[in-house]
């Protein structure tokens, strides 16, 4: 079960526009969509001033003085800025852990603590009050979530989140309903989240709803009181055979 401990001490926010950014996200956001080539991340733009830039104002932020919407961006895009910086450093050590480790080995200063990825990611899940921000926390693991094409902010987070889980529950690579069986197969990104999927819906099947395709959503709504919730490593899939 994935538990949102609390990291940083709680203080009172005091933000009044629910839009305001923690920090501007604006640079990050330029750097981070120009390190996107199909799919993976080209990590040199952290050698640069926009980086170093940015990853000093992480440091000696406030998010807790802000309301929730920009607690998540703040704390998404730390996640994803010390991402880059760690496979950046780390180039090749990535294959040969566990993500457990991967994301707990080293350390960053952020909103004037010390902070791991893990650390991150619990802080995310925290502010936006929903396991589907997972989503948005990639590992550089093709178990792992796709990256994010943008930065995040206090404005679109919201729908950051649910197209980044769109992207995930409407891929075979990630998740697959067999309505003869009643079986919803899911990949093991959602291994550390399931309870939390659970708690937040009542089953994985009702969780999955907003995110899946029409055609599974009504599937799944048929069948969702009989469904098998199945995590594999590999998604099982039948494919018609090519003509000779």
């Amino acid at each position: 079960m994935f538990v949102a401990t609390n990291v940083f001490a709680q203080r009172e926010s005091f933000g009044t526009d629910e839009y305001a950014d923690v920090i501007d996200h604006t640079r990050f956001d330029s750097l981070w969509h120009e390190a996107q080539l199909r799919g993976r991340l080209n990590t040199q733009g952290w050698d640069s001033e926009a980086y170093r830039t940015y990853r000093l104002q992480l440091s000696s932020a406030t998010p807790m003085a802000f309301l929730p919407k920009a607690r998540t961006a703040f704390w998404v895009n730390a996640y994803l800025a010390c991402l880059m910086e760690v496979m950046h450093l780390r180039v090749g050590y990535r294959s040969t852990v566990w993500d457990t480790l991967w994301l707990r080995r080293d350390t960053f200063y952020v909103a004037g603590q010390p902070s791991t990825l893990d650390d991150l990611r619990i802080e995310a899940v925290r502010a936006a009050g929903t396991v589907a921000v997972w989503g948005c926390l990639p590992t550089g693991s093709q178990q792992g979530a796709p990256f994010p094409s943008r930065a995040a902010t206090a404005r679109n987070i919201r729908v950051m989140i649910r197209d980044q889980m769109r992207r995930i529950c409407r891929s075979e690579r990630y998740l697959m309903f067999d309505p003869a069986g009643n079986v919803l197969q899911i990949s093991r990104f959602f291994s550390p989240i399931v309870e939390n999927m659970v708690l937040e819906a009542k089953s994985v099947a009702q969780w999955v709803l907003p995110y899946v395709s029409y055609g599974v959503a009504a599937q799944l709504a048929l069948h969702a009181p009989y469904v098998q919730t199945v995590v594999s490593d590999v998604i099982e899939t039948w494919r018609k055979s090519r003509p000779p």
